[in-house]
């Protein structure tokens, strides 16, 4: 079946719909994900020389993850997530927009949250006269095509000379 047809034959929700529509920075477990806290740049006086408030979080493995549903990872690796380090398999994140940690952590979750959003993609629903429409087009499609087979076989045939001997 063609690619763009598939969307009007397809049977109600998915998995990877019914994720998508439940995602939420509170919904991603945190155990998830590597933390490493590193040293900060930018203001914050003594405060960026002293303490690791940076974060990154890394999640190894990412093609393989069980959390992300396979139509998900799939548009993510297609459409280039902007947080996917190839050469590791892995989602690194980073964040170090405040002073706090934790603050710091909750950004990463939101920023990969709203990447997941804008990347991935499902169609909505089709309605009957929708597909009926889509299936009228298929057809009179390939009349044209066979038409245009039999147009163009007959033109041949009428150019070659049967010679009788």
């Amino acid at each position: 079946m063609f690619p763009v047809l598939k969307r009007f034959f397809s049977d109600g929700k998915t998995i990877g719909k019914t994720w998508f529509d439940e995602l939420k920075a509170e919904n991603v477990p945190s155990k998830l994900f590597i933390a490493t806290y590193d040293r900060s740049r930018g203001k914050g006086g003594q405060n960026v020389n002293k303490v690791n408030s940076k974060c990154t979080l890394t999640l190894h493995n990412f093609s393989a993850c069980t959390w992300f549903p396979e139509e998900i990872r799939r548009q993510l690796l297609n459409k280039g997530c902007r947080y996917y380090a190839r050469n590791k398999d892995a989602l690194v994140i980073q964040s170090d927009e405040t002073r706090s940690r934790d603050q710091n952590r909750e950004i990463c979750v939101e920023k990969l949250v709203k990447e997941v959003k804008k990347l991935v993609f499902f169609p909505g629903e089709v309605d009957d006269i929708t597909k009926q429409k889509w299936t009228n087009i298929k057809k009179k499609a390939n009349e044209v095509r066979l038409n245009e087979k039999k147009h163009k076989s007959e033109k041949k045939k009428s150019r070659s000379i049967k010679m009788q001997y």
